[in-house]
């Protein structure tokens, strides 16, 4: 199996080496840093990546609906013939959620029914629009978009390789192709990795931390609010407080711009190297991006997890003192 898999390898080399030494490649790539709207429902379009009016139904959001889609197909094949000795796609399944469970019981087995369902659907939903944005066609399928100019648009590509091949002189292959965008016009793709999107990112943190503070009112009452104002310990006390209350706000922006970051910048680096030798040089960096697509979508969940358990101990001596006055009433 090895020296199969070595010699299928030697001559994807060869091959790639080949295609790549007669100028069969492509040097219009490009990757925008924010999602781009197909339609402006009810509105036109200003630019490739703003509406002057209306709706914008962007790309990201077309893919947030198709993963939506594919959760619930996953979970209706997961339990429609349900069996006493999972196979297939149960056990996959069954695996997944029971190992999550079993870690989220280490972390907080007292409240780990209030936090488990948030966090374990933040992790398929993550990890599900991870995996998708490396589907091949994910970002590259899509309509040709003659955009009105305007000097206020945002959506100037940061990973565009057209300037680059055009220092080099290297030819594009499939520009001349039946489906390639004419010139003056600039691919929108059909499908984005919603954790591309900013604002899918930034939506989960609100939420994320919004749970943290209401789990936190649950479980401490008013009492949760001397964690930000802590009048009783003196000024340092008080100091550390407006610490926690930043930390607070902090937290959003971590959760947001950490994902967002890291799936984006994957994109761009798979982007870079497809330029550079688009047939094999992709690959390694195409197996890590697997890789980080998973890590992330554990961070995200056991990050929003451990936030979740920290809000529902008790903070300073005042609060041991009433509920031990509680206690004994």
């Amino acid at each position: 199996m090895r020296n199969r898999i070595l010699i299928i390898l030697g001559v994807m080399l060869l091959v790639g080496i080949a295609l790549y030494a007669i100028g069969i490649r492509s040097t219009k790539l490009h990757i925008s840093v924010v999602a781009e709207p197909l339609i402006c429902i009810g509105g036109t379009r200003a630019s490739l990546e703003q509406c002057a009016s209306g709706f914008p139904f962007t790309n990201g959001l077309l893919t947030t609906f198709i993963i939506d889609v594919l959760l619930l197909l996953t979970t209706i094949f997961a339990v429609r013939n349900m069996q006493l000795i999972p196979r297939g796609i149960q056990n996959t399944v069954e695996a997944i959620v029971e190992g999550f469970y079993n870690f989220a019981q280490g972390v907080d087995r007292k409240n780990v029914a209030k936090f488990f369902p948030f966090c374990a659907t933040v992790f398929f939903f993550v990890l599900y629009a991870n995996l998708f944005g490396l589907i091949p066609g994910v970002g590259s399928i899509g309509s040709c978009v003659t955009a009105p100019h305007s000097e206020a648009s945002v959506g100037r590509p940061i990973a565009d390789v057209a300037p680059m091949a055009e220092e080099t002189g290297a030819p594009d292959f499939f520009a001349a192709w039946p489906l390639a965008c004419p010139s003056g016009t600039t691919l929108v793709p059909y499908f984005r990795s919603p954790s591309a999107d900013l604002n899918n990112t930034l939506a989960f943190a609100l939420i994320s931390v919004f749970l943290v503070q209401v789990f936190g009112f649950q479980a401490l009452g008013l009492g949760y609010l001397v964690k930000f104002f802590n009048f009783r310990e003196g000024g340092m006390g008080f100091f550390l407080g407006i610490l926690e209350l930043i930390s607070e706000v902090v937290r959003i922006i971590s959760f947001a711009f950490r994902l967002f970051g890291n799936i984006f910048a994957g994109e761009v680096i798979l982007v870079v190297m497809a330029f550079l030798f688009p047939y094999l040089l992709p690959a390694p960096f195409y197996a890590f991006e697997i890789f980080v697509a998973v890590m992330q979508a554990i961070v995200f969940a056991v990050l929003s997890l451990v936030f979740m358990s920290l809000a529902t101990q008790a903070h300073g001596g005042g609060h041991d003192e009433q509920h031990a006055g509680s206690a004994s009433h």
